[in-house]
């Protein structure tokens, strides 16, 4: 198999299999906060508490800020539950939220860094099956100089599709742009990454 194949390994991509089962899922926990079920409210913050921390780690460093941006939103969440709705939009939901959320906070407290975006898991790839060739490794590392080689909002839309396992409509409700921009952004990603990596096909 062409090592350029290995990077479905790298990338956590949800199947669309998945992503029924997940909308089946939320909308189940969403029924369950509204008639105030604690047990749900506990199942959402540990399902997406680390997803969220990653998302947000994108835009800024601080720890102690992350923190306070998700429990925050989770706040908020137990408040408005009678107000949810059992959409299959609940993952949208939260990372719309937590991203508001973040530019209010970081806007305030002057705690962002634009020039510091760094691809959250790839410290730890678990998924990644062992592998310890050398030309592997330095796939995976020229893997990583590309996608930070893109564009910032093409580089934010490419890793919330690959990492974070949104649909193209939920990464365009969440930064309120058109499915046909997700469309683009992410076919250019592409393209740049097949041509960037074109020497481990």
């Amino acid at each position: 198999m062409p090592l350029i194949h290995k990077l479905r390994n790298i990338d956590g991509i949800e199947l669309s299999g998945d992503r029924d089962e997940r909308i089946i899922r939320d909308n189940k926990w969403v029924r369950g906060l509204n008639r105030g079920d604690k047990k749900c409210f506990e199942k959402i913050y540990k399902c997406y508490y680390t997803q969220l921390y990653n998302f947000l780690f994108r835009y800024t460093r601080s720890e102690e800020l992350i923190e306070d941006i998700i429990q925050d939103v989770f706040y908020n969440v137990w408040q408005n539950r009678k107000k949810m709705e059992p959409r299959g939009t609940l993952k949208a939901y939260l990372f719309t939220a937590v991203r508001n959320q973040a530019f209010k906070k970081i806007e305030s407290e002057k705690k962002f860094d634009n020039n510091e975006i760094e691809l959250s898991g790839f410290e730890e790839i678990n998924c990644v099956p062992p592998d310890g060739s050398y030309e592997f490794k330095e796939l995976k590392k020229a893997y990583q100089e590309a996608v930070q080689k893109l564009p910032e909002k093409r580089r934010n839309i490419y890793l919330m599709h690959r990492e974070d396992n949104l649909t193209y409509g939920e990464i365009a409700d969440i930064l309120s742009i058109s499915i046909k921009t997700v469309e683009t952004q992410m076919s250019r990603s592409l393209k740049f990454l097949a041509i960037y990596l074109g020497k481990y096909r």
